[in-house]
């Protein structure tokens, strides 16, 4: 679980812009463009993020790579 502050409202627009949307029936709810089991729930008032499970699964196979390690190199 991170522990660094994240800008959510940043992020959910970072999302939107590209291509997720706020569901019809649940306005708290932020669905993945192609994949709704991919979602993210926004508690307004706690300005808190809560990932589906099945989101937050497919995060957790994600290895964080230094830069320096990483095998795309920028010219």
């Amino acid at each position: 679980m991170p522990t660094e502050t994240l800008d959510v409202e940043g992020l959910l627009r970072t999302l939107q812009d590209r291509g997720w949307r706020w569901s019809g029936v649940d306005s708290d709810l932020l669905l993945h463009p192609v994949d709704h089991d991919f979602y993210l729930r926004y508690d307004r008032a706690a300005n808190r993020l809560t990932l589906s499970p099945r989101l937050n699964a497919h995060l957790e196979l994600i290895i964080p790579t230094p830069p320096s390690k990483s095998k795309v190199f920028v010219r």
